[in-house]
């Protein structure tokens, strides 16, 4: 089943590209390898590209979860939710730092992109998993500076688009949390890294993360 296989293809445990277990090194690969994120490790449910088609691969071949993802927040299927956030919510109960986590939050969204869009993937999904997973959902962060939609942005264009625009909510303590930052895709990982470095910034102990699929990066080979 095309499911099964999307959510089987291996992932670098650190930053949850898509990677060969023998690619990876000291829990990391050779993305994230030279790399400080802000976050600890990252899960995933699986890739957003077929990575059957890794080698010549057309934009548009994308896995069976892409596709699920794509008709949940553009097709109008918001019944697909509880099943991609039960996806992600069986990656955090099997990860090594599970237990270590002490609550979830949602990568937030800019008000003027929340116009005219009845769907907020990300916080939908946070408040699926922190349910599925047993822990609070804690609406920690806001998101202070729009900016333009990261789609179609290259890896520059994407970090610096987000540099800057997460603060914590006034009145916030976050000493020595551990926390679960949920979003729905992660491509280049700049959304995520700057929504982490808020969080260790006000405080936070650790970061974890936990995306629905990771696209724009070929399966690794050793």
């Amino acid at each position: 089943m095309e499911l099964d296989r999307d959510r089987q293809t291996p992932a670098c445990p650190r930053c949850a590209a898509s990677a060969a277990p023998y690619s990876v090194s000291d829990g990391r690969c050779q993305w994230c390898r030279h790399s400080r994120p802000y976050t600890a490790a990252t899960v995933r449910v699986g890739p957003y590209h077929d990575e059957s088609h890794r080698d010549d691969r057309d934009p548009r071949d994308v896995s069976r979860l892409g596709w699920l993802i794509r008709r949940y927040k553009y097709g109008g299927r918001e019944e697909i939710g509880p099943v991609l956030g039960g996806w992600v919510a069986d990656t955090v109960h099997a990860a090594p730092w599970r237990d270590r986590i002490e609550a979830v939050v949602a990568v937030p969204t800019h008000w003027r992109h929340r116009l005219g869009r009845p769907l907020h993937a990300a916080e939908a999904l946070a408040r699926i998993v922190a349910k599925r997973v047993d822990l609070p959902l804690a609406p920690v962060l806001k998101r202070v500076r729009g900016g333009p939609h990261q789609i179609g942005l290259d890896y520059g264009k994407r970090k610096e688009n987000v540099r800057g625009a997460f603060r914590l909510r006034r009145g916030v303590i976050m000493k020595d949390a551990r926390v679960l930052l949920v979003d729905d895709v992660k491509t280049t990982g700049a959304t995520l890294n700057e929504c982490a470095k808020a969080l260790r910034n006000g405080g936070a102990a650790e970061v974890y993360a936990a995306v629905v699929v990771t696209a724009g990066r070929p399966l690794l080979m050793a």
